[in-house]
């Protein structure tokens, strides 16, 4: 073997292993970007569950209760405070009424629930 062959075998140049530190700094750059992101999705999915349940129970006091007098609320579920929103609007049929209820945190106005349900009067 010749003295260059033997130099050529012995391992990896500078620029290799900065073209190797590059993509793996790239791959952990998106890596973290995507985890950071997933765990804000988390979040935001969590207060539109608890929210849609909050919905769902004022749905069903009124089924149970009747309309009552409330055209909103608070309700507290899994530590988030939230708001409803009760709306009571006719339909062609004159015995039937449409009654939605929307839920948002009390500190934001964004609606993150509906529930709708068609009622006898």
């Amino acid at each position: 073997m010749s003295l260059m062959s033997r130099r050529r075998q012995k391992g990896f140049t500078l620029l290799e292993i900065m073209v190797a530190l590059m993509i793996f700094a790239t791959a952990a750059v998106t890596l973290t970007k995507s985890l950071t992101e997933s765990a804000r999705n988390i979040g935001a999915l969590e207060e539109r569950q608890f929210a849609d349940l909050v919905a769902g129970n004022v749905l069903i006091d009124i089924l149970r209760d009747g309309y009552g007098n409330n055209n909103s609320g608070k309700e507290s579920m899994a530590g988030f405070d939230f708001k409803w929103q009760r709306s009571v609007e006719q339909t062609p049929h004159p015995s039937i009424r449409r009654v939605d209820i929307s839920v948002s945190l009390q500190t934001s106005s964004d609606v993150l629930a509906t529930r709708s349900a068609f009622l006898r009067k």
